[in-house]
């Protein structure tokens, strides 16, 4: 099987988001998903394999750990081997666990058409804030299963320190796969942000394109905006550009860079 690391939501190497994409010709034993996920050792490994429609593919997505609902950065580094490597032309349609999701590469960047979830205000303001240490506000997202927390300056968002073990642990009352940390931005971005996923073995993810779909419809409401531009405060920083469209879609577009290429024997 041909296998690729991307990083994702960058234009050069070492940025961005890494994932790993392996090209299936069909689906393989479920127990060699989490192994080759392992192998590669990434926050995600992407597997894709091809349907009887055209350009239409089976998409999954696993962390060593377990497999997940979503997941943005992988879906990019997906798109863009498909697109750069393997030639594919037109739209690429992905089926997945969160449901059908179309992909398009336009100017040198990937254009992926996500679901996106507006939070609501949750009370989970103190629990939140004995684990990041300022006081902010929180949200949930029900359909990603992720907290937001909203604090207030650039400066307190870089210098969190959260407690993983006491945050994985914590009882929210509420099924939570990640914890997005956001703060307003500046005038180069409309918005920051960090995130954290002990819950699925990931500490901190560098750019995470799952978490903006939930940032979008949340910061478009903030600031009366449908464009955004995002950075995620990450060491390794990275770049988002979001569109907000109609009914509960958004358009997450980036970037990416492809670092490795080889072909895996099991």
């Amino acid at each position: 099987m041909k296998i690729f690391q991307v990083d994702s939501f960058t234009g050069v190497p070492f940025g961005g988001n890494p994932a790993g994409v392996c090209i299936l010709e069909k689906e393989i034993e479920e127990r060699q998903y989490l192994n080759i996920a392992a192998e590669m050792n990434l926050s995600e490994t992407a597997f894709v394999n091809p349907l009887t429609k055209s350009n239409t593919f089976g998409l999954r997505w696993f962390t060593p750990k377990t497999e997940v609902k979503m997941c943005g950065h992988a879906t990019l580094a997906t798109a863009w081997v498909q697109f750069t490597e393997l030639g594919i032309e037109g739209e690429i349609f992905y089926e997945t666990l969160s449901g059908r999701l179309k992909v398009r590469y336009v100017d040198g960047k990937i254009e992926m058409d996500f679901p996106s979830d507006d939070p609501v205000r949750v009370p989970i303001d103190d629990a939140l804030e004995s684990i990041i240490g300022v006081k902010g506000k929180g949200y949930y997202s029900p359909a990603t299963e992720k907290l937001l927390y909203f604090i207030p300056s650039i400066s307190e968002l870089e210098a969190i320190l959260p407690d993983f073990n006491l945050l994985e642990k914590m009882d929210f009352g509420i099924e939570v796969k990640g914890l997005i940390v956001t703060s307003p931005g500046d005038q180069r971005y409309d918005f920051y942000s960090r995130y954290f996923a002990p819950w699925v073995g990931i500490n901190e993810d560098p750019v995470t394109g799952s978490a903006h779909t939930v940032l979008g419809p949340f910061w478009s409401n903030q600031l009366g905006k449908r464009v955004l531009k995002a950075r995620q405060l990450s060491s390794r920083m990275g770049e988002i550009e979001l569109r907000l469209l109609e009914e509960n879609r958004i358009l997450i577009l980036g970037e990416a860079v492809t670092l490795i290429r080889g072909t895996i024997s099991i």
